[in-house]
């Protein structure tokens, strides 16, 4: 029955179970209570009882003492004279605080002397617990003897526990460790049921990287499989579906370069110089827009083999392989580790991505690392106009370009950013656009430092 209950479902009757053990145990607790009560005499030997009893027995002779003494005395309170001052010096088993009490209620203060004792005895459960001199004290007999007018003394001693326990455990303290054993088990039960949620969260968080199907076992509540099923469904469509699109535009691709190819050895017959430079750039330019298209159709670089990268290394490799004195690259710190884990090919176009967008859209650019314990940051600033606050979430769309007019001469196929996000995503960074210091645009890219 259990099975057929719906998430909201099984949340409530672990609530509710969990509930029902407690009011149970409480019942429980509660009868076990009044069994070892019984009449009550244990609880109603207070100090002001055996206060008056005393005024009482002084004043009797030794015949009305006898009676005194037959008319209190029961199964849990027996009350008996002795000749000789009783024994219970051991300072462990004296009661100070009780003897003062006993003493307030004695009309003729000092003229009795009271003493109040408990004297332990082996406890024939011997699966109780321990919890010190306060159980001790509930349930070893207490004797409180006075002194009588005439030398002798009066002994009370409880037949019964002073304080009630279950199984020896006092039963604010068992119903509390109920209480918080049940509530344990029913947030281990809950979170239970929420595993199944967690898993689907993990395998869609590592499909919308990868997007490699991650399917995961449905089970839980009839819901919560019911969504599992559908997720793992949607996966596998999704994954054909760019598994598709990669096959088509790799084949257009491959015609086109056939194409682009032959265009090229027809541009070898133009015999104007400048007319060839054009032919040969634009032919570049087609050859590049089809890489481009092809690697964002592919969902960004291929992350089947990283290693530990150097990106100071990296970044001053690709600076003398540039040579463009645009370019200031601040010297990074011989004393920090800039190692990332990733794919030095998708690292390298990254990086180039956005220093060719710096270029393209201002005179300079200047490179700089920052690192922390957990990330490694590279920060690019350029002088240019910048990027609009409302726009910076817009630039790393495929084909999106500030430049409405789509000129060839005011920036790239609108390609580059989108290509650099998708490498940082694959290497499990981000990448964000803020104000420059010198003016124009400043982009972060942070990347997990390698273990």
């Amino acid at each position: 029955m259990f099975g057929r209950l719906g998430f909201a479902g099984r949340l409530m009757a672990i609530l509710l179970l969990a509930l029902f053990v407690v009011v149970a145990a409480n019942a429980l607790i509660c009868y076990l209570l009044n069994r070892q009560t019984g009449d009550g005499d244990g609880w109603t030997l207070l100090p002001e009882r055996a206060a008056a009893v005393i005024e009482l027995v002084d004043r009797a002779d030794v015949r009305q003492r006898e009676l005194v003494l037959k008319a209190i005395n029961s199964e849990t309170v027996v009350a008996t004279f002795q000749t000789s001052r009783p024994k219970g010096e051991v300072a462990d088993q004296r009661l100070p605080n009780v003897e003062w009490i006993v003493s307030q209620f004695l009309h003729s203060v000092g003229k009795h002397e009271v003493l109040a004792f408990m004297e332990p005895k082996g406890d024939p459960v011997p699966w109780r617990v321990n919890f010190g001199r306060l159980q001790s004290f509930s349930r070893a007999p207490l004797k409180i003897a006075v002194s009588l007018s005439d030398g002798k003394w009066i002994v009370f001693e409880t037949r019964v526990e002073i304080s009630p326990a279950v199984f020896g455990i006092p039963p604010d303290f068992l119903i509390g460790a109920i209480g918080a054993l049940v509530g344990i088990a029913a947030l281990v039960a809950i979170a239970r049921e929420a595993k199944p949620l967690r898993e689907l969260a993990a395998s869609i968080s590592t499909f919308a990287v990868s997007a490699i199907p991650q399917p995961v076992k449905p089970r839980g509540a009839p819901e919560v499989a019911a969504l599992m099923t559908a997720v793992n469904e949607m996966q596998a469509q999704i994954a054909a579906l760019v598994k598709g699109r990669t096959i088509l535009l790799g084949a257009i691709s491959h015609d086109l370069k056939t194409y682009i190819t032959r265009l090229r050895l027809r541009a070898e017959g133009i015999a104007d110089p400048e007319q060839y430079d054009k032919a040969t750039r634009d032919l570049d330019d087609m050859s590049a827009l089809i890489d481009d298209a092809l690697t964002i159709a592919k969902g960004g670089a291929s992350m089947e083999t990283r290693e530990r990268i150097d990106l100071a290394a990296l970044l001053g490799a690709d600076m003398v392989d540039r040579a463009d004195d645009r370019i200031s690259f601040a010297q990074p710190s011989l004393h920090v580790s800039y190692k990332v884990a990733g794919n030095r090919v998708a690292l390298r176009r990254l990086f180039d991505n956005l220093i060719d967008n710096a270029l393209r859209h201002a005179g300079n650019a200047r490179i700089s690392l920052q690192c922390t314990p957990e990330r490694v940051v590279v920060v690019i600033d350029d002088d240019g106009p910048g990027i609009p606050a409302s726009e910076r979430g817009a630039v790393f769309e495929p084909f999106y370009r500030l430049d409405l007019s789509r000129s060839s001469t005011t920036g790239g196929s609108g390609l580059g950013l989108a290509i650099a996000k998708q490498i940082c995503t694959s290497h499990d960074g981000s990448i964000r656009i803020d104000a420059s210091p010198t003016g124009g645009a400043r982009l972060e890219v942070s990347l997990p430092a390698a273990a």
